[in-house]
């Protein structure tokens, strides 16, 4: 069954730009590209970050979620929170040993077909000389990304906050653990 943000049933209804009652919030996942968008937009104040994922992750404008109560929005930043920094492995609850084939949160579509996991391929030195080489941290991540994973950079854009943390994890692991780390993680 695929996994299904949840719903949030607000303790205090508010009153919809439209003059409708909100008592319920069907939270959202997070994608990769809205999120980068949605940082560059709030600038460097981690308020004003939070409000504007907040803002992604209910649908909700601006108006409508200023009316939020404190604990209801505290509900929701803990499910942006989870969003932005939590695996994709933390809500589907997969308790699978590390492996090269890494189950979406979300399915993707690219080129026509839609994908439900993505193969992982641990990177060689070439391609993360190539990596060192590029100008920025977020190029250097989608250039790794892309190589490891055999999805072209705008694909990664349509991948949720999560499966893209996931995948940094893994990815990280072949740039830095040595080969007796893999040896160990297989022979269990």
């Amino acid at each position: 069954m695929a996994w299904k943000p949840p719903l949030h049933s607000l303790l205090a209804p508010i009153t919809a730009d439209n003059g409708a009652t909100i008592e319920q919030i069907q939270l959202n996942a997070l994608f990769y590209a809205a999120q980068k968008q949605a940082l560059a937009r709030a600038g460097e104040d981690e308020d004003d970050q939070f409000f504007e994922l907040a803002k992604l992750a209910t649908g909700l404008s601006e108006k409508e979620l200023d009316q939020l109560k404190r604990p209801d929005y505290v509900s929701i930043a803990q499910h942006v929170h989870d969003m932005s920094t939590r695996p994709a492995s933390f809500f589907l609850g997969d308790s699978t040993e590390p492996g090269e084939q890494v189950q979406l949160l979300l399915p993707l579509e690219v080129a026509g077909r839609v994908l439900t996991s993505v193969t992982l391929e641990m990177p060689a030195l070439r391609a993360t000389k190539v990596m060192k080489k590029l100008a920025t941290n977020k190029e250097r991540a989608e250039f790794i990304t892309s190589h490891c994973t055999g999805l072209m950079i705008p694909d990664l854009d349509g991948l949720t906050v999560p499966d893209w943390t996931q995948l940094q994890e893994r990815i990280d692991d072949f740039l830095n653990k040595p080969a007796d780390f893999f040896r160990s993680a297989t022979s269990k």
